[in-house]
């Protein structure tokens, strides 16, 4: 029993692990668009991100995923615009503990004593819309989810953007034929 115990708690450990380590992507788009006639983008000046480090870390990977597709910046007159969004929310994770030994009643030795922590988590998501100039209207929406840790370097914090934009972009144009 016990050894079956510590193997759910090494497998949940795992599953929490992974998914916290890798960016999950998705997006939607209007099956009505003509995403061909499309060849530059440049970027919206909305609400600014709160984190101008973030911010040009997102322009920066949207831009070299852009222009890998064969789009040119032009924030003069694009043909779409790119409203980048963050949100920061807190996941709980509860980490539990097993001594694996400990005392019994009167003496004997027993079962070890377990302890559970939680711990609340930022979780960073990086919305992208794409938006038509002319039309003023969202032909696109992509989402990363844990893409942004604060905890993370500088140079983690660019490679994780990165890999989720790359990601995100993979394949983008709708209908293009997937990367590889």
């Amino acid at each position: 029993m016990k050894a079956l115990k510590t193997a759910f708690v090494i497998a949940a450990v795992a599953l929490i692990a992974a998914c916290a380590s890798s960016p999950t992507t998705n997006s939607d788009y209007d099956p009505a668009t003509n995403f061909a006639q499309y060849r530059s983008f440049g970027y919206m000046a909305t609400d600014p991100i709160a984190d101008p480090m973030v911010d040009s870390r997102i322009k920066s990977a949207v831009t070299a995923a852009l222009t890998a597709k064969g789009w040119t910046l032009n924030d003069q007159n694009p043909d779409v615009w790119v409203v980048p969004h963050v949100q920061l929310s807190e996941q709980t994770q509860l980490n539990t503990y097993n001594t694996g030994w400990g005392y019994g009643r009167w003496g004997a030795y027993g079962g070890g004593t377990t302890q559970t922590t939680v711990e609340k988590i930022p979780v960073g998501t990086v919305i992208i819309d794409l938006v038509d100039a002319k039309k003023k209207q969202m032909v696109w929406r992509g989402t990363a989810s844990n893409t942004i840790d604060q905890k993370a370097t500088p140079e983690q914090k660019q490679a994780n953007v990165n890999t989720a934009m790359t990601k995100l972009f993979q394949n983008f144009p709708p209908g293009s034929a997937p990367a590889k």
